[in-house]
């Protein structure tokens, strides 16, 4: 996939630059170039093959679009949510004399206190896990997966968190959009919707319960979905993976009925008591290594929704009362419909 221009309204050019930010994984990158402004939107993951390929895109716009171009000249960052693979290189342009960085108030402790975060989100993952009921010696190995990157990233100081509907650079709208991440955003630029994570083409963005990462969860997230579907006049949705979007509407509806039949399906599985670690395994079979720590998020926040309509409720409650953190059982209320 090759760097792709689009024309805002007024001939804003944004330029969408795929960069492989980890082995087989590619994050959609964009350079807004508005009059003299240059603008970044997210920064990749930082790791030696992402920043070999965000100046090697950055090199074909200056050849192929003649561009007057360089990472040197980027003047404003913006980063649509605190997922490294968006994130991971902003230290090289949040340092002094660099770039103005600008992050949701919700995930600017992440980057400005990384470390703090890896080690209490860690804490809360150990929780969520002994509930779901995975064995001592997989959550050991699992937890220790999902702190991978804390010495793969450093704290930096960000001077400016931005909340929702504020206008930025030049008359950017930044849109609010919590569920796949606290704090991640969509930004509005003319009639070009840029959608980070929020909105994607052809997957539905992962899903991780509250209870783990406040301000995530999927009634949050469906929200969310509805929100950006308010908005007017966009042409196109610019996302942070996969291919553009012309039917934000449409796609957006079906990102709603994948969940919907998805909490269908939870529903079915619970018309007997089930733990989480059951509930992930029947939806999405035996997984392995990080994918298992994706599963059991993502069979994670449609049972905290469910449960939380009251569509679900706790077997063992006397396990519950009587022990710290026993594994829990949910079963279907009877005759429940969603």
């Amino acid at each position: 996939m090759d760097v792709t221009r689009f024309l805002s309204a007024s001939g804003i050019r944004a330029y969408l630059m795929p960069v492989e930010t980890f082995p087989g994984h590619i994050n959609n990158i964009y350079l807004i170039l508005d009059g003299d402004l240059i603008t970044l939107f997210d920064v990749g993951s930082g790791t030696e093959m992402s920043i070999e390929g965000l100046e090697r895109r950055i090199a074909e716009v200056r050849e192929r679009f003649r561009e007057d171009v360089s990472l040197e000249t980027v003047q404003h960052v913006i980063i649509s949510h605190a997922h490294i693979d968006h994130f991971g290189w902003v230290g090289r342009f949040a340092r002094p004399g660099g770039a103005e960085v600008y992050v949701h108030e919700l995930d600017a402790r992440v980057l400005n206190n990384f470390e703090e975060r890896i080690v209490l989100a860690s804490k809360d993952l150990r929780v969520f896990m002994e509930r779901a009921g995975v064995k001592p010696a997989a959550r050991a190995a699992l937890e220790e997966l999902y702190r991978f990157s804390k010495d793969f990233f450093k704290s930096v100081e960000i001077k400016h968190a931005v909340r929702d509907r504020d206008r930025i650079i030049n008359g950017y709208r930044v849109h609010h959009t919590p569920g796949h991440c606290p704090g991640q955003i969509c930004l509005e630029v003319e009639d070009l919707l840029f959608t980070a994570d929020h909105v994607l083409a052809r997957i539905t963005p992962h899903q991780s319960p509250a209870s783990i990462t406040p301000f995530c969860g999927l009634e949050l997230y469906l929200q969310s979905l509805e929100k950006i579907r308010r908005v007017e006049g966009m042409t196109v949705a610019l996302p942070g993976h996969e291919t553009p979007i012309e039917d934000i509407s449409g796609r957006i509806e079906d990102i709603i009925a994948h969940h919907r039949k998805r909490l269908d399906q939870v529903l079915d599985i619970c018309g007997a008591p089930q733990s989480l670690v059951g509930v992930s395994k029947r939806l999405f079979g035996e997984q392995m290594s990080y994918n298992r720590i994706l599963a059991l998020e993502e069979a994670g926040a449609h049972v905290e929704y469910l449960f939380q309509l009251g569509e679900l409720r706790i077997a063992n409650l006397d396990d519950v009362e009587r022990e710290p953190n026993p594994v829990i059982q949910y079963e279907a209320r009877r005759g429940a419909v969603v």
